[in-house]
């Protein structure tokens, strides 16, 4: 079944994103050679302005998907599975997370943040294109 195949797809990435967040922050703290090179990167995205609003619009697009995603699911609730509840506050976990590093988060705290943040955005992104097409496909199987 496609629709099982795509899931597992957009699962993968999800996992695949998360644990190279995870190796990125485990070997900034853990690797001298690793956090001066974090930091050498730090400096040259700090010159770029357009980085600091692109990260709010992210997260601002991402949590209006999650609303019409979670909207969507209460109104197909008895067509989806309990899988796809699972699925659903996965996401949302993980938008919330991701809003939560953007806003409390910075380079001071977390030294490899504008390395973390496309990762954490990713994760977020293929959990949103999952459970949208759960909620989407659903409506067509009438």
């Amino acid at each position: 079944n496609m629709k099982k195949i795509s899931y597992i797809f957009f699962d993968l990435l999800t996992i695949a994103f998360l644990i190279g967040a995870y190796a990125i922050q485990y070997f900034t703290k853990k690797k001298l050679g690793m956090l001066r090179w974090v930091n050498y990167h730090n400096m040259q995205f700090q010159k770029n302005a357009v980085y600091g609003i692109v990260k709010y619009i992210t997260v601002v697009v991402a949590i209006v998907l999650i609303v019409l995603i979670i909207a969507g699911y209460k109104k197909k609730k008895e067509m989806l599975g309990k899988i796809d509840l699972v699925m659903i506050m996965v996401m949302s976990v993980l938008g919330i997370v991701y809003l939560g590093i953007t806003i409390f988060k910075s380079i001071e705290t977390l030294a490899a943040y504008y390395f973390l943040m496309p990762l954490f955005g990713a994760a977020t992104l293929m959990q949103i294109v999952r459970n949208g097409i759960a909620v989407g496909i659903t409506k067509n199987e009438k």
